[in-house]
């Protein structure tokens, strides 16, 4: 799969990275900081403390959507409060307006009432004028003829008669009137005053309702700060966790470091494979050795050491290498992503990249590879 010629301009180019590392950045006595294979404990205490960092990712988003929900009912809870005080001014406004006309129409009641009286009097005032101009032009005509008085007196009489009765008439009818023009004006004012109630049972009936929701929505937010209260409880507890884990894989880290001081070249065929693969899932190569994997695949190191190149670089996709001390160190290529950046110390099996296929292969694989002082050595010989 990768031709002769990719196989010498790899040697050449690594070559002269490994060259320029030990003539430039030489590193003496890095055997004394060699890690022991992390004890399960330690595999144990990442795994947890990777578990630990996805529920608190989890957490932090529930938290994230608890507190967007929280702030759209608290927009909606404003709007409703703003709406049932619109409503309540609305209502005592109303409520205003119904007791004036109220008082209105009390008012024309009584003036109606009054009107009814005087028209009522008139009425009894006209009828005795009636009456007695009647008696007067009916019965007693040859009284006032044959009587010594004046004859003319019969006639001023009864001008005076008609004359009051006209007076009365013309009083009646103003009455009349304004007792028509007070009742049609009591009748708008109670149509005003049904529309005005029926308004206001309206307005109760929307208030209500904005009443209802403005209880839906306090519980809701309630019941949300609850929640939101116990997810950070929560949240502080796995924090509190992730530090004592952090704390407990340093300190194990650190143990690892003083339990073993074994060189590198001590460790043939005692080094872990850098990835998980299935019996004769690999392919060797003149200088190295892909092993083929699922993209994804967690890429460990071999051994503890310091990365000394951690970027892409053509022909070899994403790179890392890691230097172990003594002129020995390690290559992984065509990762999918690197963990680990250079400057940054490894211990052996912690998970440095994930398998995959960058660098323009075909195939998903780890290519691999060790050198000592510049030259390819085989890499199975000190794989276990």
């Amino acid at each position: 799969m990768i031709k002769t010629t990719l196989f010498r301009s790899r040697e050449y180019l690594i070559c002269a990275i490994f060259f320029c590392l030990f003539i430039n950045k030489p590193i003496s006595g890095t055997s004394t900081l060699q890690a022991a294979p992390l004890p399960s404990s330690t595999r144990e205490t990442q795994h947890r403390l990777k578990k630990l960092d996805a529920q608190i990712g989890a957490l932090q988003q529930k938290l994230k959507q608890a507190n967007n929900r929280r702030e759209v009912l608290d927009k909606e809870l404003a709007k409703t409060e703003k709406q049932i005080s619109a409503s309540i001014l609305k209502q005592r406004q109303l409520q205003k307006e119904i007791n004036d006309k109220e008082e209105k129409i009390k008012i024309l009641q009584q003036q109606n009432h009054q009107l009814n009286q005087q028209l009522s009097t008139q009425q009894e005032l006209l009828a005795k004028h009636v009456r007695s101009c009647y008696q007067i032009g009916e019965y007693q005509p040859l009284k006032w003829l044959l009587s010594q008085e004046n004859p003319g007196s019969f006639s001023r009489v009864m001008s005076y008669y008609q004359y009051i009765i006209k007076s009365r008439k013309e009083l009646i009818d103003e009455i009349e009137t304004a007792h028509k023009q007070l009742t049609q004006t009591r009748h708008h004012l109670q149509e005003e005053l049904s529309t005005k109630h029926q308004l206001q049972k309206q307005l109760n009936t929307q208030q209500q309702k904005l009443i209802e929701t403005k209880k839906y929505h306090q519980s809701v937010i309630g019941a949300l700060n609850d929640d939101i209260q116990k997810k950070q409880s929560r949240l502080k507890e796995f924090k509190r966790n992730k530090e004592n884990l952090t704390h407990l894989l340093a300190t194990l880290a650190k143990q690892s470091l003083r339990e073993n001081h074994k060189p590198f070249h001590q460790m043939r065929r005692k080094m872990p494979y850098p990835v998980t693969i299935k019996p004769h899932t690999f392919k060797k190569m003149n200088q190295g050795v892909t092993f083929f994997a699922k993209e994804g695949t967690p890429v460990i190191a071999i051994y503890s050491g310091k990365v000394v190149f951690s970027n892409w670089l053509k022909g070899y996709g994403l790179l890392l290498i890691i230097d172990h001390g003594n002129g020995f160190m390690s290559l992984y290529a065509h990762n999918e992503s690197l963990f680990k950046h250079k400057g940054e110390e490894v211990l052996q099996n912690e998970q440095i990249a994930s398998v995959g296929h960058s660098g323009g292969i075909k195939e998903n694989g780890l290519y691999f590879e060790i050198r000592h002082h510049g030259k390819a050595v085989s890499p199975l010989s000190w794989l276990s």
